[in-house]
């Protein structure tokens, strides 16, 4: 019996988390949400009786240590795995390179602050609010959803520019990681930083921009992985991050992996 936090587990990757986990009656399951209501994680709670729906904001200190504290409630005061997956965007500037950024101090924040409030301030937040119960966990394992857009190699070798706040906060979640996994070492936690891939989470048809602007990454895409396809469904994005979650160890801990728990195959 296994117990997983998961943060940002309303919609895509993150409900896929819980539901793949939850699918083994003996595992708990903890739907970290900044909505408990969120219809689709309800339902999903309503059909698994082994997932508890706990209402945690990770860009606000006081919401996600209340979340942990409901965490301890449900468990005993211990957890076996925390993945961190929130994200946020400014979807405005997505496709804005760093030369078209705004001499505008205001600006600059709000194009970033999203961006690094989920993946570096949230990251912060959420490990050290669940901490006390990773400790008291048999597993041990912390794991941060990142991207492959953060890896140097493949910017340089896709020519891939846009998507700045982004990648640059995927990548300090990455030093971030090795920061903790280097503190917790001697205390046997495991942390990790973890691509899932290119994964395709869009709910409903597709805008034909959003269509168009997906056919020019895979073009680009294609230029570390001549035979890549197209996106893969979160289903297969999650079975194998688990798969990877499942055999991180002290020799991996600290690493930037992708899904295919290598890294070199971000997609």
């Amino acid at each position: 019996m296994s117990s997983y936090a998961i943060t940002g587990a309303s919609k895509g990757i993150g409900r896929e988390f819980v539901r793949q986990l939850a699918a083994d009656t003996t595992n708990t399951v903890l739907a970290i949400v900044r909505d408990p209501e969120s219809p689709d994680i309800s339902e999903l709670a309503s059909n698994h009786p082994n997932v508890h729906v706990i209402k945690g904001d990770v860009t606000d200190p006081k919401s996600i240590l209340q979340a942990a504290s409901a965490a301890a409630a449900v468990t005993g005061g211990k957890l076996d795995v925390l993945i961190h997956n929130s994200n946020a965007v400014d979807m405005a500037t997505m496709a804005s390179n760093p030369t078209q950024m705004p001499f505008d101090a205001q600006a600059i924040r709000a194009i970033f602050d999203p961006s690094l409030s989920t993946a570096i301030y949230g990251g912060l937040w959420t490990t050290n609010a669940f901490l006390p119960l990773i400790e008291k966990g048999i597993q041990k394992k912390i794991v941060h959803i990142s991207s492959g857009m953060a890896d140097l190699d493949l910017i340089n070798k896709t020519g891939v520019s846009y998507a700045v706040a982004y990648s640059v906060a995927k990548a300090g979640m990455n030093v971030q990681v090795a920061k903790y996994a280097a503190e917790l070492a001697p205390r046997g936690i495991k942390v990790l930083a973890l691509s899932p891939g290119w994964v395709d989470t869009w709910e409903g048809e597709k805008p034909s921009e959003i269509v168009q602007a997906e056919e020019f990454m895979l073009k680009q895409f294609q230029a570390a992985e001549p035979e890549l396809k197209g996106q893969i469904q979160p289903e297969e994005s999650v079975r194998k991050c688990l798969q990877v979650i499942e055999r991180l160890d002290a020799e991996t801990s600290g690493l930037f992996l992708s899904h295919n728990g290598d890294k070199a195959r971000w997609f």
